[in-house]
């Protein structure tokens, strides 16, 4: 009974002239929210698409011009909206193709359409953005022309040590790698045949003494008061141990390239099993390159080392400075060492470099 009481309570109460009085105005505010909500939100898009505002076709074509200018690529505007781009023989459409859409991205423009021609392996692009086509381009190889932009050779030092995935990972830049291997390690010869087997050319990491007198001192490590029979020996040695090399260069050796008659013995063995040899210039003094250029010695010098500083910035640097050096003089060797950052960075910059036009070669491509 009590129950049936409150109900009809209720029920009269929701009748009476109080209800719309105190629920009305709750209702009325709630309205009125959702409709500010919805007429704010229409004004914002409406705010958007009017402070927006799409490039226009010159300030496309002026992106895309100093792409193609930044990587020595001649086109033809046949119209307005059209361009035949000669692409070079030596850059890999795939690479353009890239830094294009890079550039573009940041204008808000993409690629509204990008196919391949399987025969020909011309690649037609039209940029625009939404449905409106602002360019078309037609990317297409041309004929046997190459850049020329210089022969990069790359060095890594200090193999020996280990071989694994690590190791192997110098193998798979795509690129011609040469790596140079230290006598007495454990693994010095297995990571000789193995580098080689897997396409990098390989040279001796020959030990010299330095001018610091606190080096570990070892059986396979030249010092400035040996006997020639002595050095023979120890050449002969660190070549047994590592099978199939093609050339040397000096690990540490501030000293012993300093001083001619200790370099002269060295540099007369090289030559005598018709070996290249690098100079690492370990130090400004070296006499080393000299004294093989005069003994008719096919020799090089190191350009730039990669990585002496810490950190991937540096080395990034360090590897561009190369690619200058390259261009200036037709060639540059640089030099880097077996460790996990220098491999990344010649993982991510060797692509870019490459796109340039510049050629990376084994060692043996530009001693003279």
């Amino acid at each position: 009974m009590r129950r049936k009481r409150k109900i009809q309570k209720k029920s009269s109460f929701m009748k009476s002239v109080w209800a719309p009085l105190i629920i009305g105005p709750f209702l009325i505010m709630a309205l009125l929210g959702i409709h500010y909500f919805i007429q704010k939100e229409s004004q914002s898009g409406e705010t958007d698409a009017l402070t927006f505002e799409y490039p226009n076709g010159e300030e496309i074509k002026s992106v895309i011009r100093r792409v193609l200018e930044d990587h020595e690529v001649p086109w033809d505007e046949y119209r307005i909206d059209y361009w035949r781009v000669r692409v070079p023989a030596d850059l890999p459409i795939p690479s353009l193709h890239l830094a294009i859409k890079e550039k573009i991205g940041h204008l808000g423009m993409r690629f509204l359409l990008a196919e391949s021609e399987p025969v020909s392996g011309k690649v037609k692009l039209h940029i625009g953005c939404n449905d409106s086509c602002f360019l078309h381009l037609d990317l297409v190889k041309y004929g046997e022309r190459t850049r020329e932009q210089g022969k990069i050779a790359i060095l890594i030092d200090d193999f020996g040590d280990r071989i694994d995935d690590f190791v192997k990972s110098f193998s798979e830049l795509s690129v011609n790698i040469t790596v140079s291997v230290l006598p007495g390690r454990k693994m010095s010869t297995k990571v000789a045949r193995e580098m080689k087997r897997l396409g990098c050319e390989v040279t001796l990491h020959l030990p010299m003494e330095p001018l610091n007198s606190s080096y570990d001192k070892d059986d396979y490590i030249i010092e400035t008061d040996m006997s020639r029979t002595k050095i023979r020996k120890i050449i002969q040695q660190s070549l047994d141990e590592i099978p199939g090399v093609v050339g040397v260069n000096n690990h540490m050796g501030s000293k012993v390239t300093s001083h001619r008659e200790t370099i002269t013995d060295v540099l007369i063995e090289i030559k005598m099993r018709d070996l290249y040899f690098i100079d690492s210039r370990t130090v400004a003094s070296t006499v080393a390159y000299d004294v093989a250029k005069a003994l008719g010695l096919r020799c090089g010098k190191r350009d730039v080392f990669l990585d002496v500083e810490e950190g991937e910035d540096s080395i990034r640097n360090r590897l561009w400075e190369l690619t200058r050096k390259a261009k200036e003089k037709g060639f540059a060797i640089g030099i880097g060492h077996c460790q996990r950052r220098t491999l990344e960075v010649l993982r991510d910059e060797i692509p870019k470099i490459q796109a340039k036009g510049y050629q990376f070669v084994f060692l043996s491509e530009v001693v003279k």
